[in-house]
């Protein structure tokens, strides 16, 4: 009997053991698993804010910068309008605070006061005009001083139509074409599922569909993220350096001007556990800026802020002083 208890009493030891063993690493995971996502999801904005405003050979310092909405289908709405002295160009970056006036058709499913962030470039790599794709809006810059149409610095089209006439400096080689992309970052009420309840960060895309239509793809890029801010810093002395930090929102937009001299952004993300931790309360609040805080949730998710500074080169770089020799 003193044998059989001593064993019980041992094994019920090695059982708790175990037990406390098995959760400390499972919360490990998750806590593991939250650090990597928030990290990512910084990196994927930070990669493609940091390719904003790259126009190619476009002269922007006299651009008339537009802001469109986001996720249009006509080529003719996307901002874009070819003049020799004033070319009108869509702003590299734009923001819908808390999801005011944001294209609904495109951010399906947005979770409720988090930011949509609109983020504008060119592809990185030239391509010929005969590799054009059907309604794909690209890009062709003219480099030649007696072109067709001098007035007219680029073309703006779609691979299906064209016309690609911009020519290079020897004015007998058509120019390359690049390729417009738009990129809307929101979050998402669902992961995988609708109605699975895990908040994802959710990058919409500019491209085609199967049938050749031009409309915004989207694509999953991080589970648990559940807020995304941003605050933008604006030069006004043209530097290129961030004069004021300011936070757009529904009731104080921010205006055209303050629009096209962004320099730089601060972007914040909560990214939070995919379980629950049992004996955990999150009674935390958390900074977002000049957003403010958000929380406590009181429930039984792990979270932390992700936040990061991004300067944008190709805003910054054309204002940099030159240097005297």
């Amino acid at each position: 009997m003193i044998a059989v208890t001593l064993g019980l009493l041992v094994l019920a030891a090695l059982t708790s053991f175990f037990v406390r063993t098995s959760y400390n690493r499972s919360e490990l995971e998750r806590n593991s698993r939250q650090i990597e996502n928030g990290r990512y999801a910084i990196n994927a904005i930070r990669d493609d804010m940091m390719l904003a405003g790259f126009y190619a050979d476009i002269v922007q310092s006299a651009a008339v910068w537009q802001t469109p909405d986001a996720c249009q289908s006509l080529i003719a709405n996307m901002g874009w309008a070819a003049n020799a002295l004033n070319p009108s160009l869509p702003v590299p970056i734009f923001i819908y605070p808390q999801g005011v006036g944001r294209p609904a058709g495109c951010t399906p499913n947005w979770l409720a006061g988090t930011d949509v962030i609109v983020i504008r470039r060119f592809n990185s790599e030239a391509l010929a005009p005969g590799s054009a794709v059907g309604n794909i809006p690209y890009v062709q810059v003219s480099q030649c001083a007696t072109d067709v149409a001098p007035a007219t610095p680029f073309v703006f089209s779609n691979g299906a139509t064209g016309p690609w006439t911009a020519r290079l400096r020897d004015c007998s080689t058509r120019a390359n074409l690049w390729r417009y992309r738009e990129q809307v970052y929101y979050v998402r009420d669902y992961s995988v599922t609708v109605g699975d309840g895990i908040p994802t960060l959710v990058r919409m895309e500019l491209d085609v569909d199967s049938g050749g239509a031009m409309t915004m793809n989207p694509v999953p890029l991080v589970e648990g993220i559940e807020n995304l801010r941003m605050d933008i810093g604006v030069d006004n002395d043209v530097d290129g350096l961030p004069d004021v930090w300011k936070r757009c929102t529904a009731a104080v937009p921010c205006t055209v001007t303050e629009l096209s001299n962004v320099m730089a952004a601060k972007v914040y993300v909560v990214s939070r556990n995919l379980e629950e931790t049992r004996e955990y309360t999150d009674d935390k609040t958390y900074d977002l800026g000049q957003s403010g805080t958000v929380g406590p949730a009181n429930d039984h998710y792990k979270r932390h802020v992700y936040s990061a500074l991004i300067t944008l080169p190709n805003r910054v770089g054309p204002r940099e002083p030159v240097l005297a020799s």
